[in-house]
């Protein structure tokens, strides 16, 4: 046996997937801010591109997952500015 996935069973099970149906998940309400944060930080990577599929993916995701805080918290102000890179802190600020 391999290490190695087959990459080919691997493709097709994907596509599999594009019809499979929502899975429910449960998880704290820091997980979800930790998930977010680590997408926002992903995102910005020079080589990442915002049109590619699995990019779109995971930023609609991310958004989901914000739109379960109140739009009206802090939180959520918080989280809103990890999407724009001109709202982002110098390391030397003070808060």
């Amino acid at each position: 046996m391999s290490k190695y996935p087959d990459l080919k069973q691997y493709a097709a099970e994907l596509a599999d997937l594009e019809n499979a149906p929502f899975c429910p998940i449960e998880l704290p309400p820091l997980a979800a801010i930790a998930i977010i944060s680590q997408i926002q930080l992903a995102t910005r990577h020079l080589s990442v591109s915002d049109n590619e599929g699995p990019t779109k993916m995971a930023i609609n995701v991310a958004r989901q997952l914000q739109d379960l805080f109140n739009k009206e918290s802090a939180t959520y102000k918080v989280l809103e500015l990890g999407w724009n890179p001109g709202d982002d802190l110098d390391n030397d600020c003070d808060l």
